[in-house]
């Protein structure tokens, strides 16, 4: 028999873990709301239900809101930007400024004076103060795409200010205190970098207190027809036509295609064929769609299935199907480049790094 001191601990016992469960409940629901309100201001709707995605974006929504530093990898067009934008809207500081910087778009002399500012005179052409991305991110946070482009030398300027938080403008005795979140993102193995002596280790390990990868489209492929649909919306009401859809089976001969350029090739292409559609719905026989596919660098499946047995159709599996098909959009391409790495880089939209490893890969190289 219990007794009235007994029964009176048990209930505030279960009154006690029944307002925790009930607070961590609230928080989780204040969370969820604050990272949902983050999407909408990206302006469109984030389509993601594929698992690698839903681990991306669950991984967004853990460490947004601590102030760590974010390291974004993955392929060229796979949408490094938009998980960054994320980041900074599910984060405390989401209503002070989120500022971007091309690292890869600068020699290191203008790079470190977009990134850190420069006084009047530091250097010829200076003729007036400039503040720097630093200073304009004070408060918020500071998105450096393609990181790994940057000079050792810029890389031991930025990982001073990182370890001090302080920046010293070009041409300047003195330095300033900055506040500020930094999202670094890269399409380049920077632990290869740093084994190449190309990236500073400690800077990398400043940079990847969290890394996030971003996978690429053929790792996320039951997100292509909603992907599909929804640049078709979005490109006709931009380009003022009436809606336009995709049938099933072109749906399905995009969803199997190779996009070597990711969701950014996608995109293209889908504007591409929403702005020569003269009626509402794209299927096979739709405005010259092998020269839209021809164009992109994707072979089109019934096209593939026409043709005389090759490589990729003696692979079972969706694997091994699209590594042919890769295998093939890079031979072609390089062929067409006439053996120029650059130039095949720049026609599939990646870096030059990343298509020397795929054509290592593919032993085309």
């Amino acid at each position: 028999m219990k007794t009235t001191a007994q029964i009176v601990e048990q209930v505030f016992a279960s009154d006690v873990v029944q307002n925790v469960a009930d607070a961590i409940e609230t928080q989780a629901l204040q969370r969820e709301r604050k990272f949902n309100s983050s999407i909408r201001a990206l302006g469109r709707p984030l389509i993601g239900v594929s698992l690698p995605m839903r681990r991306l974006l669950d991984a967004v929504e853990c460490v947004a809101a601590k102030n760590v530093t974010v390291l974004l990898r993955g392929e060229t067009g796979t949408g490094k930007e938009m998980i960054a934008t994320l980041v900074h809207g599910a984060s405390r500081r989401a209503d002070k400024p989120l500022v971007r910087f091309n690292c890869g778009a600068l020699a290191q002399e203008l790079a470190e004076s977009q990134l850190f500012g420069h006084v009047k005179g530091a250097f010829t052409g200076a003729v007036t103060a400039h503040r720097g991305f630093f200073a304009e991110a004070d408060g918020g946070t500071l998105v450096l795409d393609e990181v790994g482009e940057l000079s050792l030398s810029t890389q031991a300027t930025l990982l001073r200010a990182l370890q001090e938080g302080e920046i010293q403008p070009v041409g300047s005795s003195r330095t300033e205190r900055v506040d500020v979140r930094i999202v670094a993102s890269t399409n380049r193995d920077l632990l290869a970098d740093v084994r190449a002596g190309r990236f500073r280790e400690d800077l990398y390990y400043r940079l990847a207190v969290v890394e996030l990868v971003v996978p690429p489209l053929r790792d996320r492929r039951v997100d292509i027809p909603a992907l599909v649909e929804e640049f078709a919306r979005r490109y006709a009401e931009r380009f003022g036509v009436g809606p336009v859809h995709f049938t099933p089976e072109q749906l399905a001969n995009m969803t199997a295609a190779a996009w070597p350029g990711n969701v950014r090739q996608l995109e293209n292409t889908v504007a591409r064929l929403v702005a020569m559609s003269d009626g509402n719905v794209i299927d096979e026989h739709s405005c010259a769609l092998e020269d839209q596919y021809e164009d992109a660098q994707l072979p089109l499946v019934r096209d593939t299935l026409r043709s005389e047995p090759r490589a990729h159709h003696r692979a079972s599996s969706l694997l091994g199907q699209v590594e042919a098909f890769e295998r093939e959009i890079l031979a072609r391409a390089f062929e067409a480049a006439r053996g120029n790495q650059s130039e095949t880089a720049r026609r599939l939209d990646m870096s030059r790094s990343t298509l020397i490893d795929k054509l290592r890969k593919h032993g085309l190289g």
